[in-house]
């Protein structure tokens, strides 16, 4: 989950617009989307086609790294966003994909139901090769609180072996949903070739957030039911994200808000951390 930019420097008009240039073909504003504090991200249409758009801050290489991604995903079908141009310049940069059916979580979703949907769909993504891209993770996490202190004397017992394609920010925010079934994965810009242990931390992380104490482990259950075999150093990668989260998980209040979980506040999401972390 991506902390705040300085906004995205798009208004939907303006997403619009590049868009319909890029291309060459007049496009309408369906809507705008939910896409965290990184994006604006606007659903349009041709009136044939849907499509959608994100813009990025200036300077911002989101869209480069996810022009190069996508491709790479084509074996998941239309469960993830298919490229149709993309404008990866620093001063205006701006993707287009296919529209991927489904919504945010509603409120009402049970989040066992998130976990194990969340856990089948992530078996599925670490099927895919990530050989060529970045190499995550570059290194311990910085910071002197408890947490990140453990993170760096834990960081020698990370299994870094058997890497594949991880997504890097995968959430309930960035799955799209249909009811109680997980429909697709968008944000695609942060996947990177490293270990499974950081898609899955970072999600069991999310359920706990999201207020449950126990779907973390239903999660984990069903991802190594699809794996077919246990994850042995889960608790070493839960002290990673929790030591990344530390300093800035009120920030991702309006990340939350913005997928209609508006019951949550900066001390839901601290008062949360910071009990999951003195449990790890």
């Amino acid at each position: 989950m991506t902390s705040a930019l300085a906004g995205s420097g798009w208004s939907p008009a303006e997403a619009v617009a590049s868009a319909s240039v890029l291309l060459g073909r007049h496009l309408e504003l369906v809507k705008v989307l939910p896409g965290g504090q990184h994006a604006m991200t606007v659903r349009v249409t041709d009136g044939h086609t849907d499509f959608v758009v994100r813009g990025f801050p200036t300077g911002h290489d989101a869209a480069h790294r996810e022009a190069a991604v996508l491709p790479r995903l084509t074996t998941l079908g239309d469960f993830v966003p298919r490229l149709v141009a993309v404008d990866p310049g620093l001063q205006r940069p701006l993707v287009i994909t296919t529209v991927v059916t489904g919504g945010a979580p509603g409120d009402a979703l049970p989040i066992d139901v998130i976990a194990r949907e969340m856990a089948a769909t992530l078996v599925r993504i670490h099927r895919l090769s990530g050989a060529g891209l970045p190499v995550a993770p570059s290194g311990p996490p910085t910071g002197s609180s408890q947490i990140a202190r453990r993170a760096q004397h834990e960081w020698a017992a990370l299994d870094l072996s058997d890497p594949v394609l991880v997504h890097s920010d995968f959430w309930s925010g960035n799955a799209l949903w249909k009811g109680e079934m997980l429909t697709g994965v968008v944000d695609w810009a942060g996947a990177r070739q490293g270990p499974r242990g950081i898609d899955l931390a970072w999600c069991r992380q999310d359920l706990v957030l999201l207020g449950s104490t126990s779907a973390p482990d239903v999660f984990l259950a069903e991802y190594e039911r699809g794996l077919g075999r246990p994850i042995d150093d889960i608790r070493t990668w839960d002290v990673q994200a929790a030591a990344l989260a530390h300093e800035r998980v009120e920030t991702w209040l309006p990340n939350y808000q913005g997928i209609g979980r508006t019951d949550l506040t900066e001390a839901d999401l601290r008062s949360r951390l910071d009990e999951w972390n003195a449990k790890l």
